[in-house]
Order: structure tokens, then C-alpha cells, then sequence
């Protein structure tokens, strides 16, 4: 099927006379756009925003979802995409209904949606509630571009991040597209990946890293690729302190082992806020605490694998261990204790490095430095040094009682 050609002269595809300007493979033009009968069209299976509800559907069917005919592809995918942003999606169909489709969508020539696919749920939608046709209006890049995923994908990217954002990316879905694209798939480099996008090597490569370790939590949770999984478990914010708090411990074995334990809090999630709670892993690295933290995290992590037993953990597997007092407690007290060891040492440490810190400024000023102050500027310097004179005096006296 040729959107350009055989739709045109049949009439399904209509021009509006509108143009708008895309950069496409870094080249900015003008595209005409076209009204485009929408059973013409369909969803991009690539697309990083739906890519844990397909995950999610071919988990709980046992099926592939591409296997579908179009109409019933369409039409799942329409569900993902209305579920995913109820709110949204709410507001975008209101818009249309009241001012018609403002802002056209882009299509490759063989009908598959490049951008556009909450607006053309809503014109689908639309069309069903009225009985009528639905036309989606949008700009088809007529190129061969649809026989290419890579450059599919980069055209996405392209549009979809490169571009100002209509609506932002779940975070999990990002981490998605890039381990299946740049990590698993090799569809694309990072370089290409940060070139479409406009990310630099240094953002791409801490979202590749975060890519790994959610499918590593997935595997750790016996999911692989269920990513509706780490989706439901928002597990993007703890995920973001893996690669700080792993530089804190000096070999391999330690690495992977505080790994595990960090998957398992995620799991178990012994308080609300998981981000800081796995924050928390590298301040107790190189501390009294390390050693009796990690010995009691194993010990409740034992308790979580067997309980977790040797299927795939599902949300409803996860509420149920979140809800088990005794394997919550045993996380929390774990976690409790190190923190305050590490509070107690920092305690005992401040003293000695505030002092160190005031004679570190104190030796800054030079005796010559008083030549060119005022009376009045001396007067404030020598007030202020009788205060920390006195200060030093109270406290050597503090301490000869403690001797």
C-alpha cells in the first residue's frame, strides 16, 4: 500500500493545502499534510511509549501481539495508549472535538504513525462515538523509510525526544527503547542514539547503564523483558543511584552482591521513598557499619528469595510481599542500623573536622595582610578573634575533664 500513490487516487487520502516544516535526517523542509482515513493506519510497534503494555499483553496472553491482524492490532494498542494517560488523553480528545486535530501527526507512506498516536486515538475514538469516518490529518515522508527499523527508530527519536515534547516520556518507557535498541537489539550506537536526540555521550551513556540494571532487576525478579513489570514498580528513580553508590565498593564480588541487595529492596520496598533507601547503600560503604549491614541484608534477602519462590513475580505477588510485616521489618532493621552507625560516625567526626576546618582559615590571614586595614577594621578582626580565642579556651576545657 502507497499512501502517496494508490491512497491518493482513490480518494482515502486527501491533501489540505497546509504545509509544516520537519527536520528529517537532519535536512529541514516543508511537508504537505494529507487527510488520511484512518483504517489506513497504524500503530508503530517501535514506539517507546507503548512498548511495557505490548510486554504486559503478550505476558498475559501468551502471544505476539504483532501476530494480530490490523484492526485488532489497532485496536489493542489503542487501549495501551488510552490506559497509559487517562488524563491526557481526556484533554487532547476534548481539543478536537471543540477545534478539530490542530497540530498534524507525521506517517511513513505505508501508513505506519511516526507521531501522532494519542491524536489519532482521539480521531478514532471520535469517529466511532459520531458514526462516521475518522481522517487523521498528518504529513507521509515518501521516502522507503518503512522498510528500514533503524531508521524508523531514529526518526522516532527524532521526533518524539529531539523535538519539544508534547508529553514527556515515562521514564521506564525510555529505559525500554534504549535497552532494547542500543543494548539488546544493537539497532542503533549510543552515538546515534544521543545524535537524534540531542543528548550528549555522557546522558546516553548513564541511560544505557540504567537500561542494564532494570532488565538485571528483571531477572533478579525471574521477569526478563516483562518491563510492565519495572514499569508498575517505577523503578527508574532508585535505578538512578546504582552506578553512584556501586563506584563506593572496590571489587567485583562486592559490586554484584550490593547489587542483589538493592534489587531486593526494591522489591520489598521497606519504606516509601526507595530512591533514598537505596541512596543510603553507599553511605555505608567503607564505614564500622558495611560488614553487619550487609551479613543482616543477606539474611533478608534469603527470606525474600524463598518467599519470592521460583516463579516470575507479578504486581500482585509484589503487594503481597510488601505486605508481609516480618520480611519488611527485617529490611527495615537492616537499613535502620546501618544509618545510625553512619550518623554516630559523623557525629564523632565533625569536631575534629570543624576545628581542622577553623585553623585551615585562620592560617589564611597573614600577618602583612593587617597593614592595610583601617582602625575600625582592626577593631572588628581583633573582636572577633578574642570571641574564638575564647571559644578554644571553653572547649580545651571541655575536653581536659573528658582526658
Amino acid at each position: 500500500m502507497s499512501l502517496l500513490e494508490e491512497e491518493i487516487a482513490t480518494g482515502n487520502v486527501l491533501p489540505t493545502g497546509r504545509k509544516e516544516k520537519h527536520s528529517i535526517d537532519n535536512v529541514t523542509r516543508d511537508f504537505d499534510i494529507y487527510r488520511i482515513k484512518c483504517d489506513l493506519l497504524f500503530y508503530n510497534d517501535q514506539n517507546d511509549r507503548i512498548a511495557t503494555w505490548v510486554s504486559e499483553y503478550n505476558s498475559a496472553q501468551g502471544a505476539d501481539l504483532l501476530a494480530l491482524g490490523r484492526d485488532e492490532y489497532n485496536g489493542v494498542i489503542e487501549d495501551f495508549i488510552v490506559e497509559s494517560n487517562p488524563g491526557a488523553l481526556r484533554k487532547t480528545e476534548k481539543s478536537i472535538a471543540l477545534r478539530g486535530q490542530l497540530r498534524p501527526g507525521i506517517v511513513l507512506n505505508d501508513g505506519r504513525v511516526i507521531d501522532g498516536n494519542r491524536r489519532l486515538t482521539c480521531v478514532r475514538r471520535l469517529a466511532r462515538a459520531n458514526n462516521e469516518a475518522g481522517w487523521f490529518e498528518a504529513a507521509i515522508l515518501d521516502d522507503a523509510t518503512g522498510s528500514d527499523p533503524k531508521r524508523i527508530k531514529l526518526l522516532e527519536l527524532a521526533i518524539q525526544i529531539g523535538e519539544e515534547e508534547k508529553v514527556a516520556y515515562d521514564p521506564v518507557d525510555r529505559l525500554v527503547g534504549v535497552y532494547r535498541d542500543v543494548v539488546k537489539n544493537h539497532l542503533i550506537t549510543p552515538a546515534e542514539y544521543g545524535n537524534a536526540t540531542g543528548m550528549t555521550e555522557a546522558e546516553v551513556k548513564k541511560l544505557v547503564d540504567r537500561a542494564q540494571y532494570m532488565e538485571e532487576f528483571l531477572e533478579f525478579c525471574q521477569a526478563p523483558e516483562q518491563y510492565h513489570l519495572a514499569r508498575a514498580l517505577k523503578v527508574d528513580g532508585p535505578l538512578g543511584e546504582f552506578s553512584r553508590v556501586l563506584k563506593k565498593y572496590d571489587n567485583r564480588r562486592d559490586k554484584q552482591l550490593v547489587k542483589r541487595l538493592m534489587f531486593a529492596n526494591m522489591v520489598v520496598q521497606p519504606e516509601g521513598d526507595i530512591t533514598r533507601y537505596v541512596r543510603d547503600f553507599g553511605s555505608v560503604a567503607g564505614t564500622d557499619a558495611e560488614a553487619d549491614f550487609k551479613a543482616a541484608e543477606q539474611q533478608a534477602m534469603s527470606e525474600l528469595l524463598e518467599k519470592m519462590g521460583p516463579d516470575a513475580l507479578t504486581r500482585e505477588k509484589v503487594s503481597e510481599l510488601r505486605s508481609d510485616g516480618n520480611l519488611v521489618d527485617g529490611f527495615k532493621r537492616a537499613g535502620d542500623r546501618a544509618r545510625e552507625t553512619v550518623r554516630r560516625v559523623k557525629l564523632m567526626d565533625t569536631p575534629a573536622k570543624k576545628s581542622a576546618d577553623c585553623l585551615s582559615e585562620l592560617e589564611k590571614i597573614l600577618p602583612e595582610m593587617l597593614d592595610v586595614l583601617g582602625p575600625d577594621e582592626l577593631e572588628k578582626v581583633r573582636r572577633n578573634l578574642v570571641a574564638v580565642a575564647d571559644k578554644v579556651e571553653e572547649l580545651i576545657g571541655e575536653i581536659d575533664e573528658r582526658a
